[in-house]
């Protein structure tokens, strides 16, 4: 995977960062990963549905 060079920011709710924290450390991953991973997937499953 190739390193990211922009940030984005964005506010949560104290309990969905909680959560967050809690999965990603299921899978052994950070925080940034996860969303990073999931928003991938999300993109990819719209390309398909079009």
């Amino acid at each position: 995977m190739a390193k990211t060079d922009t940030q984005i920011s964005f506010r949560v709710t104290s309990e969905f960062k909680d959560l967050l924290e809690a999965q990603a450390r299921k899978e052994r991953r950070s925080v940034s990963n996860l969303i990073l991973k999931v928003m991938e997937e999300y993109l990819e499953s719209q390309k398909e549905e079009q």
